[in-house]
């Protein structure tokens, strides 16, 4: 590609920025839904609560009171599978930083 035709695109794209046409949105919008630590502490709450309600069906089970066994093994493993997954991103977020840290300025 030319430098005449970088150009030509380069103008081509301020002209649509100075007509309204292909602004940037705009950054309130952008972060009005929850912000990463709070989707954060909710998915870690939902985790816990999932291994309370397994936990309690469990006990439930052994004490007599529940009598399908095939709900407390689904409990406990769904439970579980959200732990997995919990850990996982938390594997990935902690190898993430480690590359940041990683990298010269």
């Amino acid at each position: 590609m030319k430098a005449s035709q970088l150009q030509n695109f380069r103008q081509a794209a301020l002209q649509q920025t100075d007509e309204g046409g292909g602004d940037l949105p705009d950054l309130e919008e952008a972060t009005d839904g929850p912000s990463f630590g709070d989707t954060l502490e909710n998915a870690v709450e939902g985790v816990d609560e999932a291994q309370d309600v397994a936990n309690e069906k469990v006990s439930a089970f052994v004490a007599g009171e529940e009598k399908d066994l095939h709900d407390v093994m689904i409990s406990m493993n769904q439970a579980r599978l959200q732990f997995e997954l919990m850990n996982e991103v938390r594997s990935r977020g902690l190898e993430a930083y480690q590359k940041l840290m990683q990298t010269q300025i």
